[in-house]
C-alpha cells in the first residue's frame, strides 16, 4: 500500500458520530439508528460529514483514523474532494450531511444565498438543503414556506403583532417524504421528526420565530430578524415537496431526489452489486436500512449499517455497492461537475 503520508489512498472514509445539543433536541437518534447519543442531553444534531470552520469530523476506520477531513483536505484536496468541487465550496468540502432529532419544534427561519452570507457572514456559504424524512410521529409535519399573499411588509408586521403563525404554510409528512428547501425559503422543522439532511457547507441560520421559548441557557435564544426579512424569498409558495420518479438499473430501483448547482441526491433500493463511479467528485453514501459493503478496488470492502455514512473520495474513481444480506437502502449525495 502506499505511504498515506504521502500519496492518497483512497477508500471509504467513515467518521466519528459529531453530536450538536439543541433544546428542541432529544434521544431518538440512539433508538431509531444506534448513535452513541450521550444519555439524558438533548441531542438534536448529528453532523456525520462536515469540514467547516467550526468543525471538522475525524476518520473512524483505514490508514486515515484519527485524522480530520479538514487535515485530508489541505493535504489532498483534490483527491479527496475534486476540482470543481473545491471550487464550490471554496476551498473546503462543499456539502454537510446531518441528522435530525426532532423532539420538539425547530424555530422558524430562513438560510441566505451565497452572496448574501459572503457579506454579511464572514465569507460563509449560502445555505440550500433538502429533507428526507427517515421517521415521522403520527400527526410530524413541516413548515415548508409562507402562505400565498405574505409579502414583506405583512410579514414584517405579523412579527411585530405576534401573528407569524399565521404567515406559514404547514405540510403533514410521514416516513419517506423528500423536500427540497432553497435558500431564501421560509422552514421549520416540526416535532416527532428524524430527518436526514443534505446542505451546502454553511451554519448560518436566521431565525425570527422560536415559539416564545428559552434556550438551554434559559433565556430566549437570539432572533435575526432584519437579516431574516432581507433574505427571504417572498414567491416561494410553491410545494417544497418532491416526487421522484423510480427507474431500474441493474435490477436496483434508483430515485432521483435532488439536482440543484450545489448537489444531487438519489435514493437507491440496492438489491444487486452497483459500481458508482466518482465523475470529479466525492460522493457521500448513508444506510438507512440494512447493510452494505462497499469496495474501492482490490481492497477489503467497508460495512456500513444503518444509520452509518461514509464518504468516498474523487480520486477512487469507481465504488462497488452490495448488499449484505439481500437488500438494503441507502442514500447518495455528490455535487454537479460541468
Amino acid at each position: 500500500m502506499p505511504d498515506p503520508t504521502h500519496t492518497f489512498v483512497a477508500y471509504p472514509l467513515i467518521f466519528q458520530d459529531t453530536f450538536k445539543e439543541r433544546v428542541w433536541g432529544g434521544q431518538t437518534l440512539r433508538k431509531l439508528l444506534g448513535k452513541g447519543v450521550p444519555p439524558g442531553r438533548p441531542i438534536g444534531e448529528s453532523w456525520e460529514i462536515v469540514d467547516h470552520r467550526s468543525d471538522s469530523s475525524v476518520v473512524a476506520n483505514g490508514p486515515y483514523a484519527g485524522r480530520t477531513l479538514s487535515d485530508l483536505r489541505v493535504q489532498f484536496g483534490p483527491e479527496l474532494v475534486g476540482e470543481a468541487p473545491l471550487a464550490l465550496g471554496r476551498g473546503q468540502l462543499p456539502l454537510l450531511l446531518k441528522f435530525l432529532d426532532a423532539r420538539e419544534d425547530l424555530s422558524v427561519q430562513v438560510h441566505p444565498k451565497d452572496d448574501y452570507a459572503f457579506k454579511h457572514e464572514n465569507g460563509e456559504l449560502g445555505k440550500t438543503e433538502m429533507w428526507y424524512v427517515v421517521h415521522a410521529e403520527p400527526g410530524a409535519r413541516l413548515i415548508t414556506g409562507l402562505r400565498a399573499g405574505i409579502d414583506r411588509p405583512k410579514l414584517e408586521a405579523a412579527i411585530s403583532e405576534g401573528r407569524v403563525k399565521e404567515c406559514l404554510e404547514e405540510t403533514p409528512v410521514q416516513a419517506g417524504d423528500i423536500f427540497f428547501t432553497p435558500a431564501g425559503r421560509v422552514h421549520a422543522v416540526g416535532k416527532g421528526l428524524v430527518i436526514w439532511e443534505c446542505q451546502q457547507n454553511s451554519d448560518v441560520t436566521y431565525r425570527f420565530y422560536d415559539w416564545d421559548r428559552v434556550g438551554l441557557d434559559g433565556k430566549p435564544r437570539e432572533l435575526h430578524i432584519q437579516k431574516s426579512l432581507d433574505v427571504i424569498d417572498y414567491q416561494a409558495t410553491d410545494s417544497a415537496q418532491v416526487h421522484p420518479q423510480a427507474r431500474d438499473e441493474g435490477g436496483n430501483t434508483v430515485y432521483p431526489m435532488v439536482q440543484c448547482p450545489y448537489f444531487c441526491a438519489d435514493k437507491v433500493e440496492l438489491r444487486a452489486a452497483r459500481d458508482e463511479e466518482t465523475h470529479g467528485s466525492f460522493r457521500i453514501l448513508t444506510v438507512l436500512e440494512g447493510e452494505v459493503d462497499a469496495r474501492v478496488g482490490d481492497a477489503e470492502p467497508v460495512r456500513l449499517g444503518r444509520g452509518r455514512s461514509c464518504l468516498v473520495p474523487c480520486a477512487a474513481g469507481t465504488v462497488r455497492l452490495e448488499p449484505h444480506g439481500g437488500s438494503a437502502v441507502l442514500l447518495e449525495a455528490w455535487c454537479p461537475v460541468a
